[in-house]
């Protein structure tokens, strides 16, 4: 049963007489500050008092958002045909009509092609004014077009939306919609084009709960009220009075959105949003005093080393990210339950091209350092590691390389870690990242601990600061279990290879970054400014060789760590032999004396 159609395929229907919904207000009804001469009231509806963001039509929200004069509207006069022929009280067909003239719209969506800072992008806009936003068999109809577009034109769509409730006039078809534009959306990353959303106050129901989720950046506007259920469901099924309010803050903090934005910022993030994304340069390789390039580091003591990279001046990933990489735009979230901070996540330039960025950002104040078994908790959760495998899923999906910072004693510890699915979150980022298609560099930069900074550094290209560290167990933790003494890292600190130079030694890494003398806090800008250059060299090697080709070097580089094959057996053999003649030739020269 087709129930979409096209009322007027040759020409315009008769204009009705459109009522205003936008009357200037003289003061805000939130703050009562005066609002007549404020030019961001009048242009974003905005208080610029309180920041209350006021309700805005779907016209006037495509003006703060594109180019002018760039819109071209598609499927305008696609509209329902009242398909159960719902009519309890007042006719289905009457309230679409009196929608029509109130609001000037045929339907609760506008779509169409236009421009933003001259990038081409197709446009969803979904209005709550109409039938309070909600998904009939029109609106799913015009977002799968419009989904569908994109694909073809192969550019990124953007929908910003304000809905609440159910259609429920259209009946189990309008319910059916969500399955219909999900599909769209998988379709739509299937072909590695973008999907942005932007929430507006009030986004709740099976819109928010469809294929608004499934984009993969979200903005919303400040106290936008989002979420599956509507306030008036929150508050007559949830009791308790502490909960946190309906808003975007929440959602934030509790990992379902990428970015909270006042309207009018919203334009320029979008503008360098679609900058990063775009298709652009690769990096130009970049020359390097002789200084830097040396093979053989000078011996230092590696507890020494441990000292230096546990140092609360050195630089952490923040300050790094801040110099090395140009209009950064984070992330937050993993989607699922929480934003943990201690990662970051984000798409950034370097040296012209796009990268995303997983980032360790340590907190000496949050790490325990000393216990009984000599142990130590670091501050990831298994929130953080979804967040990061997150965002190592949308570098395959925007086809741009990643770049992943290491600097953590090791995961969170306790039994709310584990009732969260630690285990579950590393063993997940481990397999993400060994298998993500597309180029990735790692870079450790101060303590690499335990498992935490493994599911962040199995990538193409390991790099590492001169006094970093990489160690399978906390030093302290190991004294404990060999020395019977927590503070005896001395002795052990030796036997774990734990410093750059061991590393490189072994074929662990690839490259040791030199620091400045007495460490990389002696001079940050410098170090940044090393590392920089360091890394877009390497992005520039990588981005020579064939992905599959990486993929296949990843997986035979730590396939042969620790090989007992056939190569493992010449080699004994080989020394076994030079062994033997070394003890031979020593014999015989005694026997001649």
């Amino acid at each position: 049963m087709n129930n979409v159609t096209d009322l007027f395929p040759e020409k315009e229907p008769k204009k009705e007489k459109q009522i205003p919904l936008e009357e200037l207000l003289e003061s805000c009804m939130h703050c009562d500050f005066e609002l007549k001469s404020s030019k961001i009231y009048q242009r974003y509806r905005i208080c610029p008092n309180c920041n209350y963001h006021f309700s805005i039509s779907a016209r006037r929200r495509l003006a703060t958002l594109i180019d002018k004069n760039s819109f071209h509207e598609t499927s305008k006069w696609i509209q329902s045909l009242d398909p159960i022929e719902f009519s309890p009280r007042v006719s289905y067909r009457v309230r679409l009509v009196q929608d029509r003239i109130r609001t000037g719209l045929n339907e609760a969506i506008i779509t169409g092609t236009c421009k933003i800072d001259d990038k081409d992008v197709v446009m969803i806009v979904i209005d709550s004014s109409f039938l309070g936003g909600s998904m009939g068999v029109v609106v799913g109809e015009k977002v799968t077009l419009a989904l569908e577009l994109a694909k073809r034109k192969k550019i990124p769509c953007i929908c910003t939306v304000s809905s609440s409730g159910t259609r429920l006039q259209e009946g189990i078809f309008s319910l059916l919609q969500m399955a219909k534009t999900s599909f769209a959306v998988r379709s739509l990353k299937d072909a590695n084009i973008p999907f942005i959303t932007i929430l507006s106050n009030p986004t709740t129901g099976q819109i928010f709960s469809s294929f608004a989720s499934l984009s993969d950046i979200i903005i919303s506007e400040p106290n936008a009220q989002i979420g599956f259920s509507s306030l008036g469901e929150i508050t007559e099924f949830d009791k308790n009075k502490k909960d946190l309010p309906h808003t975007s803050e929440t959602f934030i903090q509790f990992g379902q959105i990428d970015k909270i934005l006042n309207r009018d910022k919203i334009k320029t993030n979008l503008s360098l949003l679609l900058d990063l994304l775009y298709p652009n340069h690769k990096v130009n390789s970049i020359k390097i005093g002789k200084e830097y390039l040396k093979k053989n580091l000078p011996y230092k003591n590696p507890e020494e080393i441990i000292k230096l990279s546990r140092n609360k001046n050195r630089p952490k990933a923040r300050y790094y990210l801040e110099n090395i990489f140009t209009n950064f735009f984070e992330i937050h979230g993993d989607r699922i339950s929480y934003d943990d901070t201690s990662i970051i996540t984000g798409i950034g330039k370097i040296s012209g091209q796009s990268v995303m960025i997983i980032a360790q950002q340590k907190s000496e104040k949050n790490i325990r350092r000393k216990s009984s078994s000599g142990s130590q908790s670091g501050e990831i959760t298994p929130s953080g590691f979804r967040k990061a495998t997150r965002a190592i899923n949308l570098a395959e999906l925007f086809k741009i390389p990643l770049v992943s910072f290491v600097d953590t004693p090791g995961p969170a510890l306790g039994m709310e870690m584990e009732k969260l699915g630690l285990s579950n979150s590393v063993s997940n980022m481990i397999d993400q990242i060994g298998k993500v298609n597309t180029p990735s560099i790692s870079l450790i930069i101060g303590e690499g601990g335990s498992e935490a900074a493994l599911a962040f550094s199995i990538t193409d290209k390991v790099l590492m600061l001169e006094n970093a560290i990489y160690t399978p167990i906390i030093p302290e933790k190991g004294a404990k279990t060999e020395m019977k003494d927590q503070n005896k890292i001395s002795e052990i600190a030796e036997s774990l290879k734990l410093t750059a130079s061991d590393c490189l030694n072994s074929g662990i890494i690839d490259k040791v970054i030199p620091e400045p003398k007495g460490g990389a806090h002696q001079n940050p800008t410098e170090t940044a400014k090393l590392i920089k250059k360091i890394l877009s060299n390497e992005l520039f090697e990588i981005n020579k060789i064939h992905i599959n080709t990486l993929k296949n070097r990843r997986r035979k580089k730590y396939r042969n760590i620790g090989e007992f094959g056939s190569k493992f057996l010449k080699t004994v053999k080989h020394e076994s032999k030079i062994f033997q003649a070394g003890i031979k030739a020593s014999i015989k020269s005694l026997r001649e004396n």
